[in-house]
């Protein structure tokens, strides 16, 4: 299973960074839970948005107060009682993805290396047909031609 995000098209071409397995793994610990003791559960979901509008009505009051941190803490322990919410790597992927990474970075910089002398090259020859359309805007120069009759 990969629960790592997945980035796919949406309507009209937009991106979307999708995540959706993992917050489906949340729900189903979430469950889990629930099915083992759902009055605790219970009890701390609606804790968490009764907090939730204590802290609104703080930040009213402009922001003081500590509901918004309790909240937290309280929704960090539940994430933590159904899995948590940080994701380990296999290593080995790990290793595959950093080789594939120095990969891209050295055809980067070839790529940029080739830019650079091409980007020379267009300067040079730039320089060359101003210089070129330059001495074509110059005035001919003024010949006197004298008949002798």
């Amino acid at each position: 299973m990969n629960y790592l995000p997945i980035l796919r098209r949406c309507h009209k071409g937009a991106l979307v960074l999708d995540s959706g397995g993992a917050a489906r793994e949340q729900i189903h610990g979430l469950a889990d839970l629930y099915r083992q003791d759902p009055e605790g559960v219970g009890d701390m979901l609606i804790h968490i948005a009764d907090l939730k509008d204590l802290a609104d009505c703080e930040r009213h009051l402009g922001g003081l107060g500590r509901t918004k941190l309790v909240r937290d803490e309280i929704v960090g322990e539940l994430l933590n009682d159904v899995g948590g919410a940080e994701i380990h790597l296999d290593h080995r992927e790990n290793h595959r993805a950093l080789m594939q990474t120095r990969d891209l970075a050295h055809e980067a910089l070839d790529i940029a290396e080739i830019a650079s002398r091409r980007a020379a090259e267009l300067e040079v020859l730039t320089a060359l047909a101003r210089q070129a359309r330059e001495e074509r805007r110059k005035a001919p120069p003024l010949l006197f031609v004298t008949r002798l009759w």
